[in-house]
C-alpha cells in the first residue's frame, strides 16, 4: 500500500518484496552493492515479476513526508505518484545523501514502466515513524527475500533475524554469519539452502553485483512449492 501510494502504481500481491536493513554504513553494509545489483536487474528482459526493494536504514531524517501521509490517510485522493517517489521520509540533506545520490547517478527514479523499483525508508522503524507505523520485525516478515552484501561484518544479526523469520537471504563471505553458513553447509551455501553466500573480496565488486542480480532473477521465477522449500530451509 505504501509503495503503490508513493509511486502511483498498482502493484499486485505477486510482486517480489526484498530489503536491506541495519545501520547506515553505505559501503560496509553493502548498501551500494544492493542498489547496483537492483539497477542491473532493471535491464533483465527475462524478469517476469515486478520487484520492489526497500532500503530500511535510518538516516539524518527530518520526519514523515506530509504529502504521503495525506494520501495514506485518504485526505488526498490524487492517485499520481508523489514528487520524488523513491523515499518515504524527508531528510535534512537530500542532496548529500549517499543512497539518493547513487540512485540519481544510475537514473533510478521509479518510473511506472520500471519492473524494479527501490524505496528508501530512512527512519527508525519503532512503530511511530508516521508512514508504516510498524516496527522493524513486523515489516521484515513481509519480505520475500533479504539481501545483506556486507563488505565488513564481524557477525551480522540482520541475516540471522531474516532466517529466524523463515525469510531466505543473500549475504557474503566477508560476514561472520556467511562464514558460519558455509561451515554448516560444508561448502558454499546456495539459495536453495535458505542462505546464498557470495564470495566477496576487495576486487570483485562487479562480480558480486552480477551474482546478486542473477540470484534475484532466479528467485523471482520460483513457483510456490520452491518458495516454500527455500523458506523452510532458511528456518532450519
Amino acid at each position: 500500500n505504501v509503495a503503490n501510494t508513493l509511486m502511483g502504481t498498482n502493484l499486485t500481491d505477486d510482486t517480489v518484496l526484498v530489503s536491506i536493513g541495519g545501520r547506515y554504513e553505505f559501503k560496509n553494509k553493502g548498501i551500494d552493492l544492493f542498489v547496483e545489483s537492483l539497477n542491473r536487474l532493471r535491464f533483465n528482459d527475462k524478469l517476469e515479476k515486478n520487484v520492489v526493494a526497500f532500503i530500511m536504514v535510518p538516516a539524518w531524517m527530518k520526519g514523515a513526508r506530509a504529502d504521503l501521509q495525506r494520501k495514506l490517510n485518504g485526505k488526498d485522493k490524487d492517485k499520481r505518484a508523489c514528487g520524488n517517489p523513491r523515499i518515504t521520509h524527508e531528510l535534512y540533506d537530500m542532496n548529500g545523501d549517499n543512497v539518493l545520490s547513487q540512485m540519481n547517478w544510475l537514473d533510478i527514479h521509479n518510473r511506472e514502466s520500471d519492473k524494479v523499483k527501490i524505496i528508501f525508508v530512512p527512519s527508525y522503524l519503532d512503530g511511530k515513524d508516521g508512514i508504516f507505523n510498524l516496527n522493524y520485525y513486523d515489516l521484515l516478515i513481509g519480505n520475500d527475500l533479504c539481501i545483506y552484501p556486507s563488505y565488513y561484518e564481524p557477525w551480522g544479526y540482520t541475516p540471522l533475524e531474516s532466517v529466524a523469520f523463515h525469510i531466505p537471504c543473500i549475504t557474503t563471505s566477508l560476514s561472520g554469519f556467511g562464514m558460519w553458513a558455509n561451515t554448516l553447509k560444508g561448502g558454499e551455501s546456495e539459495l536453495v539452502d535458505g542462505v546464498k553466500v557470495i564470495n566477496r573480496t576487495d576486487y570483485n565488486y562487479s562480480e558480486v553485483a552480477e551474482q546478486i542480480k542473477n540470484t534475484l532473477a532466479e528467485f523471482s521465477a520460483y513457483n510456490e512449492k520452491e518458495v516454500k522449500s527455500v523458506r523452510k530451509k532458511a528456518a532450519l
